[in-house]
């Protein structure tokens, strides 16, 4: 009986095995920007003008698409804001900057969620010496976290991409990578309205989307089912020895009958 239940739990663990990868492939990545950075002008305010904050970063290039420009600068930027979070004790002088600070780190963090794939994790990796470290004021350094959000905002109306590819190290940056210090500072009301899931003004987006997610599912789901089939057969092949069948109750009343008529007469 202990043996049975052995192979059942087995199976069912299987199962469960299994199907993990389809039932993985068809969540989707919430959107993970907030209103929180609607108080980016503020903590700006709060911080000393001449206050630097340290963040390794990638110019971008016309050869590197927002996506893989995205796997290179948010882990960096989620560095900067931890570091920058470690300054700000949680005393009441400095609360509001804390919180702030936290809820920006939070939606970093949330980013390299949705941008962690086993298609590009070599990436980052093998372009190290593209990065450069700067020191930037509160101004520049939030005018690049705002650059990520305008790059996340492209990339999650995508639902294909190509494979990262290194681009050329003799390849000009783009003009408007850099930041000027005497523009007054102003965040675009990006974040808070136009990543909002909005199923008014993106039917069409989300229409083809789940087309091309279901493509993707069937793909994933075809092998998953046939495995599934498999272990189902392995299960019951398994049971099938584990439960030799029985031969029926009269048939083993009349063997016993015999043999003890035969003891019998032999006793005799």
């Amino acid at each position: 009986m202990k043996r049975t239940q052995t192979w059942i739990i087995t199976c069912f663990y299987l199962q469960l095995l299994l199907l993990n990868p389809l039932v993985r492939a068809h969540r989707p990545c919430e959107n993970p920007v907030t209103d929180d950075v609607n108080d980016i002008p503020k903590l700006v305010g709060n911080l000393p003008n001449d206050y630097r904050i340290t963040l390794k970063y990638v110019e971008k290039m016309e050869s590197l698409p927002n996506h893989c420009w995205l796997h290179l600068m948010v882990p960096e930027f989620s560095k900067s804001l931890n570091n920058l979070l470690h300054k700000f004790s949680q005393i009441s002088e400095a609360l509001s900057n804390h919180s702030i600070i936290n809820n920006l780190t939070r939606i970093i963090n949330d980013l390299m969620e949705c941008l962690a794939s086993d298609k590009n994790k070599n990436f980052k990796k093998e372009s190290d010496h593209l990065y450069k470290e700067g020191k930037f004021i509160p101004e520049e350094f939030f005018r690049h976290f705002n650059n990520i959000i305008e790059a996340f905002k492209t990339f999650s109306e995508i639902s294909d991409y190509d494979d990262c590819v290194l681009p050329s190290t003799t390849e000009t940056p783009l003009n408007d990578s850099k930041v000027t210090e005497t523009k007054p500072f102003s965040l675009p009301p990006v974040a808070a309205s136009s990543l909002k899931n909005n199923n008014d003004s993106s039917v069409q987006d989300t229409l083809d989307y789940t087309s091309s997610s279901s493509l993707q599912g069937i793909s994933i789901a075809l092998p998953s089912l046939f495995s599934l089939l498999i272990g189902l057969a392995l299960g019951a092949v398994c049971w099938k020895k584990t439960h030799p069948k029985s031969k029926p109750e009269s048939e083993e009343t009349e063997r016993d009958s015999g043999c003890q008529e035969e003891n019998e007469i032999s006793f005799h």
